[in-house]
């Protein structure tokens, strides 16, 4: 009996589609509609949501520890990060860590109370010579074009982001789940974002149930009303997952197809690591006072050190 979890989320996955995962049991409970969502859970799993016994359930979780910095980071645009994702395939983990990063620190970045819009703004345009330099460089040249395409996508997505009074950004776009890599990617939609998205009052309760649940009993708790709340939902609203995507598909078509990005560092070079960074210091000793700790950031960062020869 295995349940798989994230340490940083109380979620279960539910992929749209047929899709199998480790060869375990899905479990249709939205009732074999067509469109149906199937919540990625063993059948011995969902038993073991019903235990009584906490601590057989608890000395059974699978913990998926995501904190690493090398690890894939998406946009929740399924095609864009198929592409990265494909283009990444035969590179070395530091070169997929580096072109992640810049999803992660350039692009979509979680909270930007640090900086001002105009220097967020920058930052895009920092990462969009970093995608340029890795396509350059280490991404295959049949690969080049579609790979600059996808990245450019994730930087005007980025720019159309908003930020609420506490900093956090939005970037419109549902945060979909993944399974696989490479080529192989696949799809899931995320139970939570879905709840958070399409039932405010339900995702209220889910928090509410998560900060009054101790530590011990916090992952059941939350599973369990998850799994509850998404079987009445679609039996409610069949029709609920094809909403919750297209609330995406249409933010994307009227907010990030046209937009512009920045292009402040528009003139780094970006044909080798040298001559990115000795353009990024003439960029800093040109601008000392603008986005200092971003560029003194990337001018650490160990990636650029490996290879250079002084």
């Amino acid at each position: 009996m295995k349940i798989a979890t994230q340490h940083y989320q109380d979620s279960v996955i539910t992929p749209y589609g047929n899709n199998h995962w480790n060869g375990k049991e899905k479990i249709d409970i939205s009732k074999e509609k067509d469109d149906a969502v199937i919540l990625e859970i063993s059948a011995k799993g969902k038993r073991a949501i019903q235990l009584k016994e906490k601590n057989e359930f608890e000395q059974n979780i699978v913990q998926v520890d995501k904190s690493a910095d090398d690890l894939p980071a998406y946009s929740g645009m399924y095609d864009v990060d198929k592409t990265i994702s494909s283009s990444l395939e035969n590179c070395s983990k530091e070169e997929q860590g580096f072109v992640y990063d810049i999803i992660r620190e350039n692009f979509l970045i979680g909270n930007g109370s640090s900086v001002s819009e105009e220097e967020r703004q920058a930052n895009i345009s920092l990462g969009m010579k970093k995608a340029e330099y890795a396509a350059n460089n280490f991404i295959s040249e049949d690969k080049k074009s579609s790979f600059l395409d996808a990245m450019e996508s994730i930087a005007k997505l980025a720019s159309a982001g908003k930020m609420n009074a506490d900093g956090n950004m939005d970037y419109g776009v549902k945060k979909g789940n993944y399974l696989g890599h490479g080529s192989n990617l696949v799809y899931t939609t995320d139970g939570l974002d879905m709840m958070r998205s399409m039932d405010s009052g339900a995702y209220d309760e889910y928090q509410r149930i998560s900060r009054e649940s101790s530590n011990s009993d916090r992952q059941l708790n939350t599973l369990k009303y998850l799994t509850n709340w998404y079987s009445n939902a679609v039996t409610k609203n069949p029709h609920m997952v094809e909403k919750y995507e297209a609330k995406s598909d249409e933010y994307i078509e009227k907010n990030v197809k046209n937009q512009k990005v920045d292009s402040t560092f528009s003139d780094l070079k970006t044909e080798s690591k040298s001559a990115f960074i000795e353009s990024l210091k003439a960029f800093q000793a040109q601008n000392p006072n603008f986005l200092s700790n971003i560029v003194n950031k990337e001018l650490s960062r160990k990636y650029w050190a490996y290879g250079i020869i002084a």
